[in-house]
């Protein structure tokens, strides 16, 4: 299989993980059900996965077996903004007053679809990539309070 080809066979899963963050937007720095539909897609994956303890965060490793380069895929920014969504689609904010208007969801869908692309067994063992899921504010201090 190619890549681009594992990748469609991705496609629904994550249309539909970018939906259900989309309903449940969560403003600021505590983001637990975020952070809890991440953890559950990031589940199973060969990945050393870390969430912070005060701060909502989510921090994947993926070990590649041979020294090398370390790949970062960041960009995973999971806060909403507080504005009132009046788009009228089937997956439209489910709390009044907050919504993703600015793609975060979309972000983080798409660092889950990295993370389950690249550890998939490809015979090759030479990636190292960390994955990292936070907001704005949590970078400004550490991307994960352990």
């Amino acid at each position: 299989m190619s890549l681009r080809t594992d990748a469609a066979e991705l496609s629904d899963e994550l249309i539909a993980l970018r939906r259900e963050l989309h309903q449940i937007p969560e403003i600021g720095l505590h983001l637990p059900r975020t952070q809890e539909k991440v953890l559950a897609a990031l589940d199973g994956l060969p990945m050393e996965v870390t969430s912070g303890k005060s701060l909502t965060s989510v921090v994947g490793v993926l070990r590649g077996g041979a020294p090398g380069p370390v790949v970062l895929l960041r960009g995973g920014d999971m806060d909403a903004l507080p504005v009132t969504e009046r788009s009228g689609v089937d997956f439209t904010s489910r709390h009044e007053g907050s919504m993703h208007a600015c793609g975060h969801d979309l972000h983080t869908a798409g660092l889950v679809g990295a993370a389950r692309l690249l550890s998939a067994p490809t015979g090759r063992n030479w990636l190292a990539m960390s994955f990292s899921c936070s907001s704005p504010e949590k970078r400004a201090t550490t991307a994960l309070d352990t």
